[in-house]
């Protein structure tokens, strides 16, 4: 076999093991909803008191929108830190539950972590000529790296 035919070879091999053909590549539309709609929300239904007043919890914090004002962000910012505190005492009760039960309360809270990220993102570009009475600025990265945990715990789980 010549040293061309084997770089055609391996080539083949290649393209093959990485799925290329001929067929274009499917082209997926980013949504503001990350989750597929048929996915049930509550798979595990409400297995105890405290998953299902975690569930209330965060599901009412996620559904809370800032209304776009930097002077009312800090307001906003203490209601869903407020909201992520007591998801997180609730987490104890459900350490000692069900594993399933604990890894998508994790899932949940990795969520509410999102939300308050994306919109201190979203919050940056109205803040006013004067960003240093605004202590919020720079914050999303760690709340980025937390959701990150949260799921990585609720993958394991």
């Amino acid at each position: 076999m010549t040293r061309r035919m084997w770089v055609f070879a391996l080539a083949s091999v290649v393209a093959a093991a990485c799925g290329r053909s001929n067929t274009p590549p499917v082209v997926i539309e980013p949504q503001a909803m990350g989750m597929l709609p048929n996915v049930p929300v509550d798979p595990f239904g409400t297995s105890s008191p405290a998953y299902e007043r975690l569930v209330e919890l965060t599901d009412a914090a996620r559904t809370t929108d800032w209304d776009g004002q930097a002077e009312s962000l800090t307001d906003w910012l203490e209601a869903q830190t407020v909201a992520v505190e007591q998801a997180l005492v609730l987490m104890k009760a459900l350490r000692v539950g069900p594993s399933d039960a604990y890894a998508v309360a994790n899932g949940r809270i990795a969520l509410l972590y999102e939300h308050i990220a994306g919109t201190l993102t979203e919050a940056e570009g109205v803040v006013p000529d004067d960003p240093t009475k605004y202590d919020w600025l720079g914050q999303e990265f760690a709340l980025w790296e937390q959701a990150n945990g949260f799921w990585g715990r609720c993958a394991r789980g």
